[in-house]
């Protein structure tokens, strides 16, 4: 509830500071006292729009802070007014936005002019669904596990798109690249084949050259009896004998002998080597081309032909990979789809057994408050799946002996928005969770019995939430637990004097009220209103 409103700097305000109580507060005054500037702060302090032409003294800022309070904590906002607008939440700087999502907990302001929340056919199902809930908590949970399948199924919706497109547009990538891939595992290029491709080229090409050197080199080293290994054989040998008579000779002979062996496997070596050496025009042409070819491969797609390979796959695979998620995303699609025609249906079979219930309830209301011609409805229209089910939820109204129900949204008359808005406050207040709710002059253009009925109905909601209520009705301040009065002052300047009535200044306000003057005859009067 709204504990308190401070008021600073504000269009014809000074310093004002008023406090409220639980249950029904008015706030009363004669036309043009500034009644309507209080609402007008809150407002403004709740984040409504508002100028700098609201500064009294274009010196100083403007301020204004409310505060509520719900079990035992309290919610402090308030809002200067200079070059720029400031808000602060318990002390703190915020945005305007955080204030506006906390003001549709704390308050719901109403007037004569104003397009009531009530009235706009988009919140209708909302208002319709908060009843259902309050009688069958159930139905919360169905909403609930709508609502999750509903946006699991918009999300599967667009990448399902999302991935079709993908592949339409992809279709020339996914042709190149398949070419690509092909081309590569078709040359099936090994690590390091060009460096042994071109040792082995080396040799064919000079393979003449390799075979006569080879040769000669053999035939020098053991092709005869002048040979180097003949000769080498007899010095071994001279040198075995004499180191029989002096061991100083061992380490020479045993040089001798590795020498030996090794110019034997050396000229082995030789000889077998050239006798392999042939000429293979063949195979030249066959390196060459091999050579050609991962050379060509290598300018193409870069030194690393396996990494680049690899890249390509990867590619590929991306892009044609989608193709088995479309199949599963697709299943999941139909799975929730059919979830949703399940959930859809029992929602709706919901609203519409509790519409008729609820309907029931605010024509009796509307009885109540004179108009006993009235009739109510809420349309359900089936459409298109949304986030709210399939139903298109409107209420339909007629306050008229022989006028059609037309939608709430096109009643004309000012009394009957007032009675048709407290008729639904006073209905929802069981499942509303505002703790304040503000009338603005909601009862101009009604008086006598339907006056009574009115601050009847304004009692009831007290009772649910806190009211604050601008008025000019002396039935409907008579009932009230706090009695705020309005007047202007004129001194050097104009300003706005509040105060908080105790019952014998609430009696000669009354009397005033009903007849526009005080005296016994009027106290008498406001007596038996209060009674």
């Amino acid at each position: 509830m709204l504990k308190s409103l401070t008021i600073k700097n504000f269009i014809l305000l000074e310093n004002a500071t008023l406090n409220f109580t639980k249950g029904f507060n008015v706030l009363c005054g004669e036309t043009g006292a500034g009644k309507s500037i209080i609402i007008k702060a809150l407002d403004s302090v709740l984040g409504a729009k508002i100028s700098k032409e609201v500064i009294l003294n274009k010196d100083l800022p403007c301020y204004i802070e409310a505060v509520f309070e719900n079990n035992n904590e309290e919610t402090v906002i308030s809002r200067e007014i200079s070059s720029q607008s400031k808000f602060r939440l318990n002390g703190i700087m915020t945005s305007i936005d955080e204030i506006k999502e906390l003001r549709e907990k704390l308050a719901d302001i109403h007037s004569q002019h104003q397009t009531y929340s009530y009235i706009q056919p988009k919140n209708h199902i909302h208002l319709l669904d908060n009843y259902i809930i309050k009688k069958s908590p159930e139905f919360s949970e169905l909403l609930k596990n709508y609502k999750e399948n509903y946006l699991e199924f918009k999300e599967i919706e667009k990448k399902l798109n999302s991935l079709k497109e993908n592949l339409q547009n992809n279709e020339r990538e996914i042709e190149f690249l398949t070419f690509q891939l092909h081309e590569l595992d078709d040359a099936a290029v090994k690590e390091n084949e060009e460096e042994e491709l071109k040792e082995e080229l080396d040799i064919l090409s000079n393979v003449q050259e390799l075979k006569e050197g080879s040769y000669s080199s053999y035939y020098a080293l053991y092709g005869d009896n002048q040979s180097i290994v003949e000769a080498l054989g007899k010095i071994k040998y001279t040198i075995s004998s004499l180191a029989e008579l002096d061991k100083n000779l061992n380490d020479a002979q045993s040089a001798l002998y590795d020498a030996f062996e090794n110019l034997k496997d050396a000229a082995n070596f030789l000889r077998d080597y050239s006798s392999n050496l042939e000429l293979n025009p063949a195979r030249l042409d066959e390196l060459n081309e091999r050579i050609s070819l991962i050379q060509k491969l290598k300018r193409k797609y870069g030194a690393n032909l396996d990494e680049e390979r690899d890249k390509i796959a990867k590619k590929l695979e991306e892009l044609t990979g989608s193709d088995n998620n479309i199949e599963i995303l697709e299943e999941n699609y139909n799975s929730l789809l059919s979830s949703l025609e399940i959930l859809s249906e029992s929602i709706s079979e919901y609203r519409k057994r509790y519409s008729t219930e609820l309907s029931g309830l605010i024509v009796e209301k509307l009885k109540n408050l004179e108009l006993k011609e009235a009739q109510f409805e809420i349309s359900i229209k089936e459409i298109s799946k949304n986030e709210f089910g399939i139903d298109n939820v409107e209420f339909m109204i007629s306050t008229n002996k022989n006028q059609s129900l037309a939608p709430l949204s096109r009643i004309a008359s000012g009394g009957e928005i007032s009675r048709v808005m407290l008729a639904l406050k006073t209905i929802f207040a069981l499942v509303d969770s505002v703790q304040t709710v503000v009338f603005d002059e909601i009862d101009t253009g009604i008086s006598g019995i339907t006056s009574n009925s009115v601050a009847n109905s304004m009692l009831e909601l007290a009772s649910m939430s806190q009211i604050i209520c601008i008025t000019h009705q002396p039935i409907i301040c008579a009932k009230a637990d706090n009695f705020i009065w309005i007047t202007k002052t004129h001194s050097n300047n104009t300003n706005i004097k509040i105060e908080i009535l105790d019952d014998n200044k609430r009696l000669e306000a009354l009397a005033q009220l009903a007849s526009g003057e005080i005296s016994q005859q009027t106290i008498d009067f406001a007596k038996t209103l209060i009674k």
